[in-house]
């Protein structure tokens, strides 16, 4: 029946309409790899742990929260009576050396891995 479609009244072959068909197909294989990219996409972040998505999250965007504490600070620093500010630096200073040691662990964790890999890569050969 596709075939009939193609053919206009002389015989000849329609090639608008076979363009069209080809166009159609493509399409359809397009959205087929793009449902199976992601459906890939999805499988693997329901298989990633929590404390993988927070080490991503934090890798990208401790600085920031460093960048906001400091700053909050600092815009603090007019609103609080003197003989607190050092409490609010300690504070601050708490904060930012527990985000700074989380990132380091991340760093670390990343390092030791990769070295197990290479170990395991080596030993293989």
């Amino acid at each position: 029946m596709a075939d009939k479609q193609m053919i206009d009244d002389k015989g000849y072959i329609d090639v608008n309409s076979a363009l069209k068909l080809k166009e159609a197909e493509g399409r359809v294989e397009v959205d087929k790899m793009q449902a199976e990219s992601d459906a890939k996409f999805r499988e693997l972040l329901i298989k990633e742990s929590a404390k993988e998505t927070a080490s991503k999250h934090l890798a990208k965007f401790a600085g920031l929260y460093l960048l906001i504490l400091v700053l909050a600070f600092i815009g603090s620093i007019k609103f609080i009576p003197e003989s607190n500010v050092a409490v609010v630096a300690g504070l601050i200073t708490l904060v930012v050396t527990n985000l700074s040691t989380i990132l380091k662990g991340i760093v670390e964790a990343k390092d030791s891995k990769e070295e197990e890999e290479l170990l395991t890569k080596g030993a293989k050969k």
